[in-house]
């Protein structure tokens, strides 16, 4: 009996030793992916100013009179997404990706890269739905974003991130990976946070469009349909007033 409780403190012990092992390497995680999210983001709004200019059907003000055409509501929008959703998927594959294959030989790393690639749809499924709820649409509009945008992303980042994932699993110690990945994937976040956000105002639009010309072919509808009963009474009145004569 005092021999299991013994058994049972030493594997409490090691299991917190374990969990805070994990505490610092999740921080790093944490705020290198969401600065360079919300980097990403920025920049990409710096490139997008001259269309938001121009653009007479934006939604959002920015509260910043040095920086006007810097949406804050949307930056805070794939910060949010990346704290809550994308650092703790990222940090979780790359534990996952190092259990399952562990070492750094050639053919380790390429069956890293080969699970990295395998998995990386659902990081951007994820990236969708996160950012579409945060913006207030639909879970429809979510699942509409991922038909129509994923393939072109996961096309897109198999260009780019393989040759991230290489220099990753080949020099970088684990604990660092999701953070030296984060930096690397500031330039990725710049397209992320392009696609993520127009994708949105296209199928907003689109709702938007759709419903209009619902709107108009049911207002059409319902006059067609009265001026024909308003006819067919004339026509019976006329009718009764004929056989009255008669």
């Amino acid at each position: 009996m005092a021999l299991a409780a013994v058994n049972t403190g030493k594997a409490v012990m090691h299991t917190q030793r374990g969990w805070r092992s994990l505490i610092k390497p999740y921080l790093l995680t944490t705020v290198g992916i969401g600065t360079s999210v919300t980097l990403g983001d920025f920049i990409c709004q710096y490139l997008e100013r001259n269309k938001k200019n121009k653009d007479n059907d934006s939604t959002s003000k920015s509260f910043s009179s040095v920086l006007p055409w810097w949406d804050m509501k949307r930056s805070l929008v794939m910060c949010t997404s990346a704290t809550f959703v994308i650092a703790p998927w990222n940090f979780t594959l790359s534990r996952m990706i190092e259990r399952l294959f562990p070492g750094r030989q050639n053919i380790q790393i390429v069956k890293k890269m080969l699970t990295n690639t395998l998995f990386a749809p659902v990081g951007i499924c994820l990236v969708f739905i996160s950012v579409t709820l945060l913006n207030g649409r639909s879970l429809q509009e979510a699942k509409a974003k991922i038909k129509n945008d994923m393939l072109k992303t996961f096309v897109t980042g198999t260009c780019y991130w393989p040759f991230i994932s290489f220099i990753n699993f080949r020099y970088i110690p684990l604990d660092y990976r999701p953070f030296v990945g984060s930096l690397a994937g500031a330039i990725w976040n710049i397209y992320i946070s392009f696609v993520a956000h127009n994708t949105t105002v296209e199928n907003s639009n689109n709702t938007r469009q759709i419903s209009t010309e619902t709107k108009t072919k049911t207002n059409f509808l319902s006059e067609t349909i009265e001026k024909i009963i308003l006819v067919v009474r004339k026509i019976l009145n006329t009718s009764d007033h004929n056989k009255k004569d008669l």
